[in-house]
This record gives structure tokens, sequence and C-alpha cells, in this order.
């Protein structure tokens, strides 16, 4: 008889399982950009002695302690891989413009872990998936991906912060632009009606807008001596405010 302790299913000691094999093959991937993968991880037979649980609708298991008697037994085999194998089958490392979900302070662990079980480690991975059309929410029916959008949307935007070099007034025939240059100016973030801008506190018409450059029409009598206020929203999570010298 069992002597007591947590109870779990058995489709949770496979996630996690299923998890530790995935990070295992990631790291030999990583190892084998640096260093020749020589030689095969083997078969492993795993074993298990278990006391079940079903309650007509729910089966729960409670793993056998020393001197039990009685467990059922589950047996697991895994099979061999090589490193051929491990070449063909591993994603590329992340990259450098990409965001590892493990350290985004404002998703939690749970949710983390709900993402790892379907082999979602990064953001890039979730937008990989939503171009091929993949049912995010029937996937993982426990995350709530419209708050984890927005979140990670909003840290990619701080690793790829806005910065503006150089701001132009140019002087056209129609009225007067100003041409901002940088980096990052405009993301993909930029939905709906961003980037928007403001001149002392009146809206003014976005011309067009890249990573590199945002050009802004200026309305005549608008831009006034001295010191000017333009307040640009490039997207929901980046906003920029420059004091403009007339």
């Amino acid at each position: 008889m069992p002597k007591g302790g947590p109870s779990w299913r058995l489709n949770s000691f496979l996630d996690s399982l299923i998890l530790e094999l995935d990070r295992a093959q990631d790291t030999l991937a990583l190892k084998g950009i640096n260093r020749k993968l020589t030689y095969t991880v083997r078969d492993l037979d795993l074993e298990l002695h278990l006391f079940p649980d079903f309650d007509g609708r729910e089966l729960r298991f409670t793993t056998a302690a020393p001197g039990d008697t009685g467990a059922a037994k589950i047996a697991f085999q895994l099979g061999s891989i090589t490193d051929r194998q491990i070449r063909e089958t591993t994603r590329e490392p992340p990259s450098r413009d990409d965001v590892a979900i493990d350290v985004v302070d404002d998703i939690d662990d749970d949710t983390k872990r709900e993402l790892q079980k379907i082999g979602v480690t990064t953001v890039n991975d979730i937008e990989r998936m939503e171009r091929s059309n993949v049912d995010l929410k029937r996937a993982s029916s426990n995350v709530n991906y419209n708050k984890l959008a927005g979140i990670l949307n909003r840290t990619k935007r701080r690793q790829n912060a806005p910065s503006v070099a150089k701001a132009m007034l140019v002087r056209e025939v129609d009225a007067p632009v100003l041409a901002l240059e940088g980096m990052n100016l405009a993301s993909a973030a930029s939905v709906g009606d961003f980037p928007m801008a403001t001149l002392n506190a009146t809206p003014v018409r976005i011309i067009n807008a890249s990573a590199r450059e945002v050009r802004i029409a200026l309305e005549p009598g608008l831009l006034r001596e001295g010191v000017n206020e333009l307040r640009v929203a490039l997207d929901p999570y980046a906003v920029i405010t420059l004091d403009v010298h007339a």
C-alpha cells in the first residue's frame, strides 16, 4: 500500500519529460556550433512503480516509496539519437533580435511552462506559428494570447528601442516637412493609427515612416519661433519627445 505523497497526472509527467529532452537537444545543437558532436545518445529505459487512482473522470498516480507493495509498473523506452539527427531536427539558435520567453519578467511561470510544452521558447516561435496559421488559443487554452502579445511586443520594442540621430526642417512647396532620421523608428508593432505625432499639442500628419526615417508634414504657421515640442508615438510601446528649434 502507498505511504502517501503528492499525486500527479501521466500527461504532466510526459510533458515534463519531453520538455527536458527538448532542452537537452537544444543544448547539444548549440554545442555543435563550436565542437563537433562525435557520439550517439543511446537507448534509455525508464521504469516507474506507481499506485493509480481513478475517480471516474481523471487518472492520477502516486509514486511508490521504498517498502511499498502492490504498486503497478509503467515502463518507457527512449530511442537513440545521433549527432546528424540532432543537426537535422533542431531549430536554429535564437538570433540577436529575438526575445527568449524565459527572460520576460512580465510572463508568469505557468504561462512560460504552457508555451514550452508546445515548443515555444522565443517571440519568433510565436510569430512562426501565426504565419503557419496555427490556432494558438486551441493549441494551449490556458494562455491569454491577447495579453501575451502585448507583453511580447513591448519587450521586443524595448530590445529594439528607437533612437533619433538627426532632425531636419525641409522647406517644401505646400508646407514645411520635419524629417527625423535614426534607428528602429517604425516597427512591426506599428498598427492602426500609428505612428502619430503632435507639435505643440496640435496633431500633425505623418507623410511616411520607416525604420530609418519619419517624415512629418507641418501646417503653415504651426511652427513658432523658439522651442517647439514634438511628440511622436511610433507604436503603442514607443513615444519620443523632441525640442525643435525654429
